[in-house]
């Protein structure tokens, strides 16, 4: 048994050894040596910007005006109507009212908040290509004031109703 166990362990390692062309030369390679030759990497182009032109941004700026002179138009009223049911019960029809007044109000908020989104987009964009343009970034600093107006607006007039 010993005799047969042994001849298996030889006949498996004789499986192993192959011929010498099958191993990897151990000489040096050209890039090891420090002879090869170097090619310098060509500069890089100028940065890519993505296409924000000035009048995609003008165009943005309006928007964000229309939309906040909307909100404007509708702040006042959604005030008066949040004042009237400052106190009444939750059934009234003045509350009703004035949160149907309230969500028309968010809903104005969103137009100013879509070109916020569009503005961090090509913002994004312009990060990516590793080429923030300042007149983006300016650009959204503004509707973002914008938006943060609106938003403690619509936070001001919530708290004068009461809950």
């Amino acid at each position: 048994m010993k005799l047969l166990g042994l001849l298996m362990f030889a006949a498996l390692l004789s499986a192993c050894a192959a011929g010498q062309d099958t191993y990897p030369s151990l000489a040096m390679r050209p890039f090891e040596s420090g002879s090869a030759s170097i090619t310098p990497a060509e500069p890089s182009a100028a940065p890519i910007r993505p296409a924000t032109t000035a009048a995609r941004l003008a165009e943005l700026r309006a928007a964000a005006a229309s939309a906040n002179s909307a909100f404007s138009a509708r702040e006042a009223d959604a005030a008066r109507l949040a004042r009237a049911a400052a106190g009444r019960p939750f059934e009234s029809d003045a509350r009703a009212a004035a949160i149907v007044a309230l969500a028309d109000l968010d809903s104005t908020r969103a137009a100013t908040a879509g070109t916020l989104a569009t503005l961090d987009g090509l913002a994004a964009e312009a990060a990516g290509a590793l080429s923030p343009d300042p007149a983006v970034i300016a650009a959204q600093g503004e509707v973002a004031a914008l938006l943060a107006r609106q938003d403690a607006a619509i936070a001001r007039i919530w708290g004068a109703m009461g809950s």
